[in-house]
């Protein structure tokens, strides 16, 4: 009975022993992958839009800051001004004489607080500023001033010098999602200063069109003009791309 009772004892230290060992191998691989990325904290990023420039119709050069307010919070503004030959986009802008735009951006975002980096390997890191998954709501306005050419068949008085100035204004605002995502660094297991932000959003925007003289020059049919004169709410789509820059 005594032999059986030692023995008894003997298994029961065995299996703790073997069940310490595992949870320490699990806690220093989960250990292990939570420290396999190393990012240190910013407060500000500075970015640019490059699709602002190479696929906006209204091509600007625009770019911007992000500023952190709390761990998983920040507030963006971005600035953007473009003009006729910056245009890579050919439109309805080869009829111009004089066109140059001015845009501002205003955006509150949060992030959600996970982000992945490696799905294979279920590699996941919690996240604060910049990195990862986030909600935003968005506001914009975008002034263009432009003078354009017109084709007279006849004369007319009220274009003595063939021309027509145009004026738009628009305001509008979107919910926007979107991914802060960090481009490796010089190994492995660190991310670099270099940003990638993606995003996809949808809401309104309000456009006053007027034109000098006041005479409408877009004629008729299916074909749509955006500087049709008058005012109109429509809905809008944001998606695009920004390369920013951690401090």
């Amino acid at each position: 009975m005594r032999f059986d009772t030692t023995r008894h004892h003997f298994t029961i230290i065995i299996l703790r022993l073997l069940l310490f060992l595992l949870l320490l191998t699990v806690s220093v691989r989960s250990f292990g992958q939570d420290s396999t990325i190393q990012y240190r904290p910013v407060h500000v990023v500075i970015k640019l839009a490059p699709l602002s420039l190479l696929l906006d119709p209204d091509a600007t050069i625009q770019g911007g800051l992000e500023v952190r307010v709390s761990p998983r919070s920040s507030v963006q503004a971005e600035v953007g001004f473009g003009h006729k030959g910056l245009s890579v986009v050919t439109d309805e802008k080869q009829n111009f004489a004089d066109w140059s735009i001015w845009r501002v951006r205003s955006e509150w975002r949060h992030y959600t607080g996970r982000y992945r980096t490696n799905r294979k390997k279920a590699i996941h890191i919690r996240s604060t500023f910049p990195l990862g998954n986030y909600l935003a709501i968005e506001g914009l306005a975008k002034q263009i001033n432009g003078t354009k050419n017109l084709v007279l068949y006849d004369p007319d008085a009220n274009f003595p010098n063939g021309q027509q100035t145009i004026s738009r204004f628009i305001m509008g605002s979107h919910v926007k999602w979107g991914r802060q995502i960090a481009i490796p660094g010089p190994s492995l297991s660190t991310l670099s200063r270099v940003l990638l932000d993606f995003y996809l959003g949808v809401g309104v925007r309000y456009g006053i069109t007027e034109l000098t003289p006041s005479i409408d020059t877009s004629g008729g049919g299916f074909t749509y003009d955006r500087f049709k004169p008058g005012n109109r709410l429509q809905p809008s789509l944001a998606l695009g791309l920004k390369i920013g820059f951690g401090l």
